[in-house]
């Protein structure tokens, strides 16, 4: 391995084999251990809830977010360069992913997924060309104020995207005013059984992370939330449930490359790439620990790894997440062992909690 004064040839080369997560690996502490172990299964009893959710507001099946999330984990473990960022499905590449695809998958589910794979393996493949030659300098143009106005709109979206969903409200309209003008219109035929459930929810929500910070209160709210509506039967009275999961991971299956599909989608990818990178460079800055620096050319490189592994999973886009992030660093996060940990749970999840996970609340896919 060369120094930091070596050609531009060698640092290409470099950036091929350069592993910050196997280098990481040789320095650990055994003090370390309990703290990782600790973050990794609190993130995950985070992550489990948030990622079923981020799926239905990509437009996919729940299950699709867990399919999702293991992988981009134990990737970023291996080549990411934060000792803390967690790598996974977010709430606004799923929503780019919606607003690519909704136009162009008919009301075609399996077309839908299709294509979802594909903008994942598109968005791949630009990122790990960018991290091999080494365009991660384009970091240094990113600045936090733009991104959290963007993340503000983003969340407005988000929200008048739910409305319905949440209350059995029929909601139509592509834009946020749009939305919110259709619920206003509809408001008269709101559900009270999912009404009821969603502010169960959310106040639970509120209150256990104002009192207490590092509490796994997604996970918490879920279940409880799963326990009343199996309970009392809610899914014939409006509230909507994740539906029969398959045990196991899903096939790998590489998305076909259709020529007018790659042509439509290559624009709507680099648009996610952009953001994608943004968030995980800014994430990454923003939580690094002291005498840490964060590689934005390894960054670049394991999410576009992240992101072509997860489209032969049949996943859509994914990126950072500063939520898990900072739930992983308050709970004595050391090392990136957390998400390793974080991943076995997701899998053993997968593998034998099917059962449970079909009954969680969620909204109606398909267009309800």
């Amino acid at each position: 391995m060369t120094g930091r004064s070596g050609t531009h040839g060698t640092a290409i080369a470099r950036g091929w084999i350069r592993l910050p997560g196997l280098a990481e690996a040789r320095r650990y502490r055994r003090s370390w251990l309990r703290g990782d172990l600790i973050a990794g299964m609190t993130v995950s009893a985070y992550l489990i809830p948030q990622v079923l959710a981020y799926a239905g507001v990509a437009g996919l099946p729940p299950v699709t977010g867990l399919w999702a999330a293991a992988p981009p984990l134990i990737i970023y473990a291996v080549l990411g360069s934060s000792r803390s960022l967690s790598m996974g499905p977010e709430s606004s590449t799923a929503l780019m992913t919606a607003a690519a695809i909704g136009p162009l998958a008919d009301g075609n589910p399996a077309r839908y997924a299709e294509l979802a794979s594909l903008l994942a393996l598109l968005v791949g493949l630009l990122a790990i060309v960018a991290g091999l030659v080494r365009l991660g300098f384009i970091a240094d143009l990113l600045s936090r104020p733009v991104l959290a106005g963007y993340m503000a709109g983003l969340a407005a979206i988000m929200i008048a995207g739910q409305l319905g969903r949440v209350t059995g409200v029929p909601v139509s309209g592509r834009t946020f005013l749009s939305e919110v003008a259709s619920f206003t219109r509809h408001i008269t035929s709101i559900q009270l059984a999912p009404t009821l459930v969603a502010a169960g929810v959310l106040a639970f929500l509120i209150g256990a992370r104002a009192r207490w910070p590092t509490f796994p209160g997604p996970l918490a709210a879920v279940v409880a939330a799963t326990v009343v509506v199996w309970a009392l039967g809610l899914a014939s009275h409006g509230v909507g449930v994740v539906g029969p999961v398959p045990s196991g991971p899903p096939s790998f299956h590489a998305p076909a490359l259709a020529a007018r599909d790659v042509r439509d989608l290559i624009g709507p990818a680099f648009s996610v790439l952009v953001i994608a990178f943004s968030d995980v460079v800014l994430t990454g800055r923003a939580f690094a620990m002291r005498g840490e620096r964060v590689d934005a050319n390894a960054e670049m490189l394991a999410l576009g790894v992240s992101n072509a592994v997860v489209s032969l999973l049949r996943g859509f886009p994914v990126s950072s997440s500063a939520s898990r992030t900072a739930i992983g660093q308050a709970a004595g996060s050391r090392t990136q062992l957390y998400s390793v940990t974080a991943a076995v749970v997701m899998i053993a999840v997968l593998e034998f909690g099917h059962a449970v996970l079909s009954h969680f609340p969620s909204r109606r896919w398909a267009g309800s």
